[in-house]
């Protein structure tokens, strides 16, 4: 991570260091960082054995804000804060390391990533070379702790991005809330107050977001900068002396929470929220009671290797999340815990040679007689040749792919093709199933899957807000009005939706966002959206409206019953009102084990990474509520599994998932005249006239 300490022991730069540290870094501070490192990495390589190891970043976050703020207050009062000189000097500090490992990583993409993930791999080392990864993960709503997605390459810079960002605001807000009052002699007083004010909202927000808007929560700046007013609210307070005893308290409840925090704390703990206050305040704590060791005890922390891992702490957060993530593609099979071992053992070398090549040459070097300017823009220089080295094949894939796609789809239409939904569902093509389609011929083709959507989510609201509907189709008053309102898996049939307002001159309005179902659910969260879905729906004229949502596969009986009985609740209301509602039952979820099959295969016949759906095809709640209000639903579950309950993953050289449940644009293209087929038989004034 960031703020990492120099090693006064590198021979080559000894003089050179000693001149510019202004004293040795802390033995506890460093053995914080220590702590932090190993608790990410061990959360990375061994999750269940650490649950909660991702406290680390927080930890470091504290730390971070104790130390920058520190350096910025004692320039501020020397009058010597020139921010061209603290931002050169922080670049000079961060930015080599973290372009040579993005750049590593931009070459093992491209030599070994599935091609599945390739373009995922190369936006995710873009988004960090300029470091915004955490906007570019919020944007995603990626969840860090448990996504559907495969993590990219570069998504541990989230954390890099976020101190970036600190680094470029915190200076001017030092200026700003001292430069009235340091000429009086009390600057610290007014930073105090300023510092105090910023941290205290940022907490608000954060526990607010944490329940409201938890990928917004996780990775947003803004939200995240009470951790480092934590760290800085020390570095600003007068000092105060703590007893000989109370210090021995503080140190061993500092350290107990943190490792508390690591080995309690789990994947489904609201975070940052209430929970990072633990962790938090404990390494504030830890600052404040000062460097000596209240006891004997406590001078393990001085330990060697302690103390060496919290020297190299930096580059070796750098090194193990691409480690991680390509060693499965590299040897071709998940790894045992011997050759997880031997990851964290190169991590550490690679983490080690950086630092003594890379980063205290650059640091401590000749690079400290250069102006601040020319290291600024030097940076800028080596942040757009990454950028390009990455930027550039993933738009080249990307725009490739598209192409293929586009071109296939007047083909994927055609039932008589035998593509996508066309395979199980068409009359004439059982015959098909035998063909053998390669790699090579997939529609889409496996580097572009995570990008086909076709607009599926170009209105999908990620908040509980009210959602703005999009328009489909024909604006003409006299044409058939249909609604579609559900989460993601409704978003994934506006493909086929747009196909079915085009052709048949129908009027769709498109009512889609995460998460708060149109139901009687009565979660308080949701109360605003249903409130307005209802305003809309039930009072928009529709001929019918159609919903979806996704069919979790972790869901038992009593929580599908639940919902099952939510939706037939307001489904009954609306019927009431005189609105048709049309279900449309979800598809199968798909096993890791099929979609790590598809990324690893080279040829495909119908049978090729097939899943059963007895094991994977759940009853539906939409099917409950629909026999409990007496509707009629659309199940087109028979594009995805035969009646033998095998589900392919590729159908007729169509990739029918684009991850775990989600599926492919060019799929629902194909479902598009079933879909219609379906709509027409449940709604008589939808039928062609002619």
């Amino acid at each position: 991570m960031a703020s990492v300490g120099a090693d006064p022991r590198v021979r080559a730069t000894k003089r050179t260091a000693s001149s510019r540290l202004p004293h040795p870094p802390r033995a506890d501070i460093q053995a914080l960082r220590a702590f932090a490192v190993a608790a990410v990495v061990v959360f990375h390589v061994w999750p269940h054995a650490l649950t909660g190891g991702y406290i680390g970043v927080d930890v470091f976050f504290v730390i971070s804000g104790y130390l920058i703020t520190g350096q910025l207050v004692r320039l501020r009062e020397r009058g010597g804060l020139r921010l061209s000189a603290f931002w050169a000097a922080r670049a000079r500090r961060l930015l080599p390391a973290a372009l040579l490992v993005l750049a590593a990583s931009t070459v093992l993409t491209l030599l070994f990533a599935p091609p599945a993930l390739v373009t995922q791999y190369l936006r995710s080392i873009v988004g960090s070379t300029l470091y915004v990864e955490n906007w570019v993960l919020a944007a995603d709503a990626v969840d860090y702790l448990g996504a559907d997605n495969a993590p990219p390459i570069a998504q541990h810079y989230w954390s890099l991005s976020v101190e970036e960002q600190f680094y470029i605001l915190w200076p001017l807000l030092v200026i700003a809330a001292t430069s009235a009052a340091i000429a009086r002699g009390r600057g610290r007083r007014a930073l105090l107050v300023t510092l105090g004010t910023v941290t205290a909202a940022s907490l608000v927000l954060s526990l607010v977001t944490t329940f409201t808007a938890p990928s917004f929560a996780y990775f947003a700046t803004p939200v995240r900068m009470w951790e480092f007013g934590f760290g800085a609210l020390v570095a600003v307070l007068p000092a105060i002396a703590v007893p000989r005893a109370a210090r021995a308290v503080i140190w061993l409840a500092g350290w107990l929470a943190l490792i508390g925090s690591a080995l309690i704390f789990g994947p489904t703990t609201p975070f940052p929220g209430y929970a990072a206050i633990l962790p938090v305040a404990a390494t504030a704590a830890l600052i404040l009671i000062g460097p000596t060791p209240p006891f004997a005890a406590a001078r393990l922390q001085a330990w060697r290797p302690v103390q060496w891992l919290g020297d190299n702490s930096y580059g070796i957060y750098l090194w193990h999340w691409p480690l991680i993530v390509i060693a499965p593609a590299v040897l071709g099979a998940e790894l045992d815990l011997w050759q997880n071992v031997l990851l964290v053992v190169l991590t550490a070398v690679l983490a080690a040679l950086g630092k003594r090549y890379v980063e205290d040459p650059l640091r401590f070097g000749r690079l400290t007689s250069f102006r601040p300017r020319t290291i600024l823009w030097g940076t800028a220089a080596a942040m757009v040749v990454v950028t390009a080295a990455a930027g550039v094949p993933a738009l080249a894939i990307s725009a490739s792919e598209q192409e293929r796609t586009a071109q296939a789809q007047t083909e994927i239409a055609d039932p008589d093709a035998c593509r996508g939904a066309n395979l199980l569902l068409g009359p004439d093509c059982a015959g098909a199933k035998s063909e053998i389609v390669d790699r090579a011929e997939l529609i889409p083709g496996l580097a572009g899957l995570y990008d086909d959507t076709d607009g599926a989510f170009a209105c999908y609201t990620q908040s509980a807000a009210p959602i703005e509907p999009c328009h489909l189709g024909s604006e003409a008053p006299d044409a058939v009005r249909i609604a579609v309102t559900g989460d993601s898996h409704a978003a994934m049939l506006v493909p086929a939706l747009r196909d079915v307002a085009e052709d048949a001159g129908w009027s769709i309005d498109v009512y889609v966002g995460r998460g708060c179902a149109w139901s009687s659910d009565p979660d308080p969260a949701c109360a605003e959206r249903r409130t307005a879905l209802d305003a809309d729906l039930l009072a928009g004229g529709y001929d019918a409206i159609l919903v979806t949502a996704w069919n979790q596969i972790d869901a038992d009986a009593s929580e599908r019953a639940e919902r099952g009985a939510q939706f037939a609740d307001r489904w009954r209301a609306a019927q009431e009102a005189g609105v048709r509602v049309i279900p449309v039952l979800d598809n199968p979820a798909v096993p890791q084990a099929a979609a790590d099959c598809l990324a690893e295969q080279r040829d495909f016949s119908y049978e090729t990474c097939a899943f059963s759906a007895a094991d994977f095809l759940r009853e539906d709640p939409l099917s409950i509520a629909a026999r409990d209000a007496g509707i009629t639903p659309i199940d087109l579950r028979g594009a995805f599994c035969d009646p033998e309950g095998v589900c392919p993953m590729v159908a007729g050289g169509v990739v029918v998932y684009r991850d775990l449940h989600h599926i492919t644009a060019t799929f629902s293209h194909s479902l598009a005249p079933y879909l219609r087929r379906e709509i027409t038989a449940l709604v008589p004034d939808s039928a062609p006239t002619s």
